[in-house]
Parts: C-alpha cells; structure tokens; sequence
C-alpha cells in the first residue's frame, strides 16, 4: 500500500518563536536588554533602528524519516525495509513544529533618574502544525477500525501588532525590578483542527474522509462557500472595515535584576503573560473528502527533482477543493501567547572584568509543545565597542548551542545572534536532521 501524505507534510515544507534575545545579557554593547528582561535598562538613551528575531521549533526531525540502505540509497520510513517499531519510537505522540517571527517597527528608550522607560511598536506573526503519532501507525501498518481520534492533528497562526510601554527603576545599586505592559492588536487568525478521520486503502491509493472545525479572524477575508457548499477563499470583502482590529488583547513582563556583589549579576523574568480575544471573522464545521497517489521508495535524489514537492501540492489542492464547510459568523475566541522564563548568571573575572562566565535557563509554554534548556556561556567584552559570547547547553530535544556578536561605531549598535542544535540538515530542503530550538537575531540600535 502507498500511504504517504502526512510524510510528504513533513519533509516537504522547509522548516524554519521569537521571543527574547539572552545573549545579549553576556554582551556589555547590547542595548536591548530589557526584551528579555524588563528590569535591564541603559544609562542613556537608545533609538531602535532595526530588530529582526525568528524562532523555529521541532520535536521531531527528518531524520525519523529517512533511512540509509544497504546499497548508500536514503530509503523513506515508510519503505518496506525499514521496521515499524523502529520507525514509530523515533516520534513523539504529538508531532509539532512551531515559528515565531518578530519585527520591531520602532524602539525609544530614555533615562530619568532611577527610572529607565521604553517604548515599542512590533509585529509578531505566529504559526504552529501538529501531527499525532495514530497518523504514522495507520500509513505505516494499516488499518484495521473505521474511526480513529486525531484530535491532536491541527494547524494554525495568528499576526498581531504589539504596543509597549516598560519601566524599570533601581530601588538600590543592587538591585533593579521592571514590567512592560503590551496592548495586542490582531491583525489575522486561522485554526484548523482534524476532530475525526476515517481512513480506506486500495492497492495504489488511499482516501480520507474528514470532520473538523475551523476559526477563521479577519477584517479584509470571508470563509465563504460556493453553491455546493465548498469552502471558497477567493471572496475578499472588507467592507470598509480593514482600518479595525479583528482582535485585542494585553500581555505582562516581569523582571528583576540583582547584582549581589562586584562582578556578580543575575538576572530573572517572565515574558508574554497574557493573550488576544479574536471577535470578528468566521467559524464552523467542515467535512470532506481526498484521495491520493502514494511515494513510495522516495530517495533523496527524488526529493531533489521536486517529487515529493509536487505530491504535496497535488493533495492540498485535492484537500481544498474537497472541503465543506458551514460559516458561522461573529466567533469569539481568546487566545494565550506562549509566555517564557528567562534566568541568568553571569560573572566577570576579577583577573581580567573583559573575560566573563555564566549560565542561562528558559522555559516556553507554548501549548502542547513546551521546551525547556539550560546553557554554559563565555564572553570576551574587550571594551565598549565590542563583545562576543558563545554558549552550549542541552535541551528537552538533545545538545543545543549559540554564539552572538556586539559591535559598536560612533553612536551605532549592530548585534546578532543564531541558537541551534546540532544535528544538520537534509540537503536541498534545509530541513533540520534532528528536532531542536533554532532562533536567528539581528538589530541595530543608535545611542541618544
């Protein structure tokens, strides 16, 4: 049997949250600190000019699908050769991946005493994808029942702006405290989620008949139907309407920072406490069907002519064109942002305060996928215009590492960054190898 499109989901998208830089705690140039941590603060006054963050999570990662032959071919896991137990315990019982992408519109930070405030205007855009672990049994040993629960089968995203206002103020030399209080206002949401999936195979082809719900938010779209009930996306009316939020929300940073001793500083804070509530758009339930041609025996070189590719595309086209769906207007649905914890330690050689050493913990709530890392740090901070550090640690998908870059020139900050795991990457797709945590920072500041 030829059972291959929740495989083709996966490795044919190219895989690529952001949420705080913590590097930049190792980096004497760094003047953004205070996104990781509210409490960070300058002792003058800084323009942001440019701030660029994306994170891409996964628990599961290509190599889990793929597998060398005997012969030096790359053989799919669905191939016949390759053992069903030893396929199915490489993945979890929810399989995600998640992206965070954050673009900061303008940044103004200001000096007042013993109090340091902040402004911000960002745009984030958030998007999420999980396939549980039923999917990979049926494709790969069959079916032998009618209905099957794939709750956890769902897809989803939202963009929304974000205005800031933070305040951190030094109650001593020692310790500082701080709060951002950030007003959301969304822009565009969608979740999709599979309730129910009955399965039927032929010698070459498969067929999935589908139930499953979908929240759709939006000013400028309309989940509209044609006049067989087929969900239409081609309809745009806004209605004169695009000027208003299809959403609103607030969200809360929290931080402190302490400097016990000469040399010594730690730091603590928890980011994105909060959520959007979507009050315009469409919601309803939809039902379908789609069957498909399978890829079996896929190599690599196949995935380099663009096969699998084009499978994929041919079944989300099949996919949508099989979908009806009932509208249901004016759905109110909230939604939490996945919030952060950031910890960390550093300290500066008494021998030499340009060399420093440190650690770093975080933890992300982000829904069904939390992570969870711990990294070692050392920082070379030779003087004002310049620093590097680079880290390593482990995290809940195995070794994770990151290095980072401070340079200053006459009033200009440039900083960047990049955390991974090891592990590589499957050729022509960029595809990570291995499930990790991978965030890839830029930005550009001007002293005030």
């Amino acid at each position: 049997m030829k059972k291959h499109i929740i495989l083709a989901l996966i490795l044919a998208a190219p895989m690529a949250h952001a949420q705080s830089f913590q590097e930049g705690f190792f980096l004497d140039g760094y003047t953004l600190g205070y996104r990781s941590n509210p409490a960070l603060s300058n002792e003058g006054g800084t323009l942001g000019l440019l701030q660029l963050d994306g994170r891409t999570r996964n628990n599961v990662g290509a190599a889990s699908f793929l597998y060398p032959s005997a012969d030096g071919e790359v053989l799919t896991a669905l191939h016949e050769s390759v053992p069903a137990a030893q396929f199915l315990g490489n993945l979890r019982k929810d399989n995600y991946i998640n992206k965070d992408i954050g673009i900061n519109l303008v940044s103004y930070g200001w000096r007042k005493g013993d109090a340091y405030h902040t402004v911000e205007a960002n745009l984030r855009a958030l998007a999420e994808a999980s396939v549980p672990l039923e999917i990979f049994q049926i494709i790969k040993q069959g079916t032998g029942q009618v209905q099957y629960d794939l709750g956890g089968m769902k897809a989803g995203g939202e963009v929304y702006a974000e205005l800031a206002y933070g305040l951190s103020y030094r109650l001593s030399d020692a310790v500082s405290v701080g709060a951002r209080a950030k007003l959301l206002v969304g822009i565009e949401s969608v979740r999709y989620q599979v309730n129910r999936l009955d399965l039927s195979f032929s010698e070459d082809r498969y067929t999935a008949t589908m139930e499953a719900s979908l929240d759709f938010t939006s000013r400028i779209g309309k989940v509209r139907t044609d006049e067989n009930g087929y969900l239409k996306f081609t309809d745009i009316s806004a209605k004169d309407k695009w000027r208003l939020p299809s959403g609103g929300g607030l969200a809360l940073d929290l931080g402190v920072a302490v400097t016990p001793c000469e040399g010594l500083s730690l730091s603590a804070s928890v980011l994105n406490l909060g959520g959007i509530v979507w009050y315009y758009g469409n919601a309803g339930r939809s039902s379908g069907s789609v069957s498909f041609d399978g890829v079996e025996n896929l190599t690599i070189a196949e995935i380099k002519d663009g096969r699998l590719t084009e499978s994929f595309q041919g079944v989300l086209g099949e996919l949508k064109n099989s979908i009806r769906i009932a509208p249901v207007e004016k759905r109110v649905t909230p939604e939490f942002l996945p919030f952060t914890v950031n910890l960390g330690i550093r300290y500066k050689m008494p021998f030499y305060e340009a060399v420093s050493v440190g650690a770093t913990g975080s933890y992300i709530g982000w829904k069904g996928m939390p992570y969870k890392e711990v990294r070692g740090a050392l920082a070379w901070n030779p003087c004002d215009r310049f620093g590097i550090t680079g880290n390593i640690g482990t995290g809940d998908y195995g070794m994770v590492f990151g290095a980072a870059l401070s340079v200053g020139f006459h009033k200009f900050h440039l900083n960047a960054g990049l955390q991974n795991g090891f592990g590589g990457t499957i050729p022509y797709r960029s595809t990570p190898l291995q499930a990790n945590n991978k965030c890839v920072t830029f930005g550009l500041t001007y002293d005030l």
